[in-house]
């Protein structure tokens, strides 16, 4: 299953539940932070991405660093406050693909798939084919390399999005999965 013909057409929306018990779900604010940037990849990283799939991950970005700047923190400096990092999980009735590449090193990434998958798949009571996208958002003390607010959002995959479609969805997702992280 491709990155774009999942998220070229998901319309993302907050109904995700916690994930486990045993993944950390922190959900500190942003109270006492200035400043933030996206995690950094490796600069010899061999992930190979479509034009769309590029595309897609720069409207994430996009909406990650709208979301701070209109919230009144700065973003992409590299001695930020705060790294984000976000995961983006897509799932069928029978499988459940991780793209981790803006997630950052040394995480659970792969944990977190793995409860997705038992609770989606192995334990999904949906009689009917589906496909659907979730984006998890984390953001990190920069000092400390601390987890501090961890939120997801989840949305059934809806086909045939336009690209400005898609970038509305985006836009949405991230809002709805950073809103409790700005509240005051």
């Amino acid at each position: 299953m491709k990155l774009i013909s999942i998220l070229s057409t998901v319309a993302l929306a907050i109904t995700f539940s916690a994930c486990s018990p045993s993944v950390k779900m922190p959900k500190g604010t942003s109270k006492g932070y200035h400043s933030a940037r996206l995690v950094k990849m490796t600069p010899n990283s061999t992930v190979v991405l479509t034009s769309k799939e590029k595309q897609i991950h720069s409207e994430i970005q996009s909406a990650i660093k709208n979301q701070f700047i209109s919230h009144g923190k700065s973003f992409g400096q590299a001695n930020s406050d705060l790294v984000v990092g976000y995961l983006i999980i897509a799932q069928n009735n029978a499988m459940t693909t991780a793209y981790s590449e803006y997630f950052g090193y040394g995480r659970d990434a792969q944990e977190i798939t793995d409860i997705a998958h038992l609770k989606g798949v192995v334990e999904g009571v949906r009689p009917d084919f589906f496909e659907r996208a979730t984006l998890l958002v984390d953001v990190i003390d920069a000092k400390t390399n601390k987890l501090v607010y961890r939120n997801y959002v989840l949305k059934d995959v809806t086909k045939g999005a336009t690209p400005a479609i898609r970038q509305k969805n985006i836009n949405a997702a991230v809002a709805a999965a950073l809103a409790p992280f700005f509240k005051k």
